[in-house]
């Protein structure tokens, strides 16, 4: 697995590096954390990306060098399965159509880009919460519109707004993706859970229609 970390202002690095270790000794998936240069216009090791068998991203508004970027997007073209974490919804500048072309919904909307502070998350039934026990947060959520005909909502937040769209799945080439617009509750079990389960499920070969 390929943790790709690029969100400085959530402290990604050190994140991840502790989601990794999870990872590796309760789950027994081999992982490497990936890093952007100090100019934050490159993924250190990049390559790396190609080899793994699936990956999770959270990035924020970085711009890749033209020769990182034609990786990536080789990555995502490849049929790997992936997870998506918050910012990872507007993560490239010089990739705006990413939010829909791949994940299936648009990062904000008309009202701006967010929706409110949480004040409940309610799931819907699914695999990726198998186990899952305790998950919640009273942080600000995003606003998306315009989903794709073919994702599937598992989670939706409720804030003073409404309610809005906050975890979702959609088929991936010949794979899955697993989108959830949550970061900050990263130490919280039932949400490391969440993210072992996503990657085991983005790895499933859907069935054949």
């Amino acid at each position: 697995m390929a943790l790709v970390s690029g969100a400085e202002s959530y402290q990604s690095d050190q994140a991840f590096a502790g989601l990794g270790d999870y990872l590796e000794k309760t789950h027994h998936m081999r992982c490497t954390v990936l890093k952007f240069n100090e100019a934050k216009d490159s993924i250190l090791d990049i390559e790396e990306l190609l080899k793994a068998d699936s990956a999770v991203f959270h990035v924020r508004r970085k711009t890749l060098k033209p020769a990182d970027l034609a990786v990536l997007k080789k990555f995502f073209a490849s049929g790997k399965g992936f997870v998506a974490l918050r910012s990872t919804s507007h993560g490239w500048e010089n990739w705006p159509e990413f939010d829909q072309e791949i994940l299936g919904m648009k990062y904000g909307g008309p009202g701006g880009n967010n929706f409110g502070n949480a004040i409940k998350l309610e799931r819907k039934p699914h695999p990726i919460w198998e186990g899952v026990r305790e998950l919640d947060t009273k942080k600000d959520i995003y606003r998306v519109s315009a989903p794709a005909s073919n994702i599937t909502v598992i989670m939706e937040g409720e804030t003073t707004n409404g309610t809005i769209p906050v975890a979702w799945t959609r088929p991936h080439m010949n794979a899955r993706l697993f989108y959830m617009g949550l970061f900050y509750e990263l130490d919280q079990p039932g949400f490391r859970l969440a993210i072992a389960n996503g990657l085991k499920w983005v790895t499933t070969p859907p069935p054949k229609p």
